[in-house]
């Protein structure tokens, strides 16, 4: 008998592990399905699921065969929290994750390997919203009365938690640390009107920080959002927000490259929201960002039948800002709106620039300058645009880019212009300073070279 019951035991144990093994196999459950392509860096050891409920205060890793759900709003106090490449980051409704002015996140991940930042809920029901996203802060200056201020989306009572910029040594030089083939999904959130999380938000984040192959995916109100510093970003790709895709503040001086805003018909406003500073459009030091090489794409919707005002640009509150290698199509409002006498003033050939870009079907006009002008009649855009002498090099062209259909289709879309076309003449050389990339063509990419490839994904849910 005790050899029969031996033999059972182990016949019932063989069962156990056959079932532990199967388990682990087919990943445990679904806490390590986000909907995506990318598969985590493999390991020896099963995938566990780690809630993440204290904040950070020592340098810490989370590691790719790990799922991290972020329980509340989790806050990089001080360290550095580094995060490996294929690594899943969950957020439960009401959290997020904050690098305080005294932490520093590594992020870096590959194309493929992405870390991937998205909502808790199961695949299927997702949506904006679910999650706060990933917020970054720093020391870098801010045009603000005293040189700090809370960020957006949280309670004032979090008090050197939420600060960014510094009141005594305000530095734009700041490191806020790396984010790099990176996916935020779904997030975004109201704490109280014109106080929300975005998908991305950066406050005094400097130019030591390094923020590189990022999509922000179907997050509600921005894609992202920076108030002041030199923040620097390159490859960055926001696909259907619910509000703006990209929105400055408080005297952003930083540089940008390669930024894709894709809308959809439902939700979205602007593809850029800037401002210098609401209470004083005059403060200093002023947004005055230097960005080449976007591509901007509406909705391609009807006008007055998207499901809010669509514009490519709306430039207000004391902005300045050059723009170059812009293409700007299928919006349904307008292409750009400046807003106000304060920007409007700017507008002189040096402070507020447009130039060497592409506009094509915008509010069903191909060929010509939407007459949109100012509520009150402080600025009109068509006369800006079209009374640039033609010879200069900040003329603009309207004309179709090249892009195709496959640019406004939502599942997958293509940014890359066809061999031949209006993108690849007539475009600006970017500075040689160690940021830009010199580059041949007009929008975010070239005729062969998908930087999207391999880390990027659109899942409607």
């Amino acid at each position: 008998m005790k050899k029969i019951l031996l033999t059972s035991m182990a016949a019932l144990l063989a069962i156990a592990v056959a079932a532990c093994a199967s388990d682990t196999a087919d990943g445990g459950g679904d806490d390590d399905d986000d909907g995506s392509t990318a598969t985590p860096t493999p390991t020896a050891t099963p995938d566990t699921s780690i809630d993440v409920t204290a904040n950070i205060t020592a340098d810490t890793t989370w590691t790719a065969d790990n799922v991290y759900t972020l329980k509340s709003h989790i806050f990089v106090v001080t360290g550095t929290l580094t995060i490996q490449p294929g690594t899943i980051v969950k957020g439960d409704t009401g959290s997020s994750l904050v690098i305080t002015r005294r932490g520093k996140i590594n992020a870096v991940g590959t194309a493929a390997a992405p870390i991937i930042f998205t909502s808790s809920v199961n695949p299927g029901a997702r949506s904006p919203g679910d999650w706060g996203g990933v917020v970054m802060l720093g020391r870098g200056v801010i045009n603000v009365t005293g040189g700090e201020n809370d960020i957006e989306g949280f309670a004032a009572t979090l008090g050197d938690l939420i600060l960014y910029g510094d009141a005594v040594t305000p530095d734009n030089t700041h490191d806020c640390g790396k984010l790099k083939y990176a996916r935020i999904e779904y997030a975004g959130f109201e704490l109280a009107p014109d106080n929300e999380l975005n998908g991305l938000t950066m406050g005094g984040c400097g130019s030591a920080t390094e923020v590189d192959f990022v999509q922000v995916h179907m997050g509600a109100d921005d894609g992202v959002e920076i108030f002041g510093g030199a923040v620097n970003i390159k490859h960055m790709l926001i696909t259907q927000p619910d509000d703006d895709g990209l929105d400055w503040d408080l005297g952003w001086q930083g540089k940008a490259q390669f930024v894709i805003v894709q809308q959809n018909s439902i939700v979205g406003n602007y593809a850029i929201e800037a401002d210098n500073n609401v209470n004083n459009n005059a403060a200093l030091p002023r947004s005055n960002p230097l960005l080449y090489n976007f591509t901007l794409m509406g909705s391609n919707s009807d006008p007055g039948l998207a499901g809010k005002t669509q514009g490519a640009m709306l430039l207000r509150r004391g902005t300045a800002g050059r723009f170059y290698n812009f293409v700007i199509e299928h919006f349904t409002d307008m292409p750009v709106d400046i807003d106000g006498l304060t920007s409007a003033g700017l507008a002189n050939g040096t402070d507020l620039v447009i130039s060497n870009s592409i506009f094509f079907d915008n509010a069903n006009q191909s060929a010509t300058w939407p007459a949109e002008t100012d509520d009150d009649g402080a600025f009109d855009e068509a006369a800006y645009f079209n009374d640039m002498p033609a010879a200069a090099p900040a003329e603009n062209r309207f004309v179709n880019p090249g892009l195709g259909a496959s640019a406004t289709y939502l599942p997958a879309p293509d940014f890359r212009p066809a061999a031949a076309t209006p993108a690849l003449v007539d475009f600006a050389v970017p500075p040689v300073d160690g940021f830009f990339e010199t580059v041949d063509f007009v929008g975010a990419m070239d005729t062969d070279a998908d930087w999207t490839t391999g880390w990027s994904l659109y899942p409607t849910n």
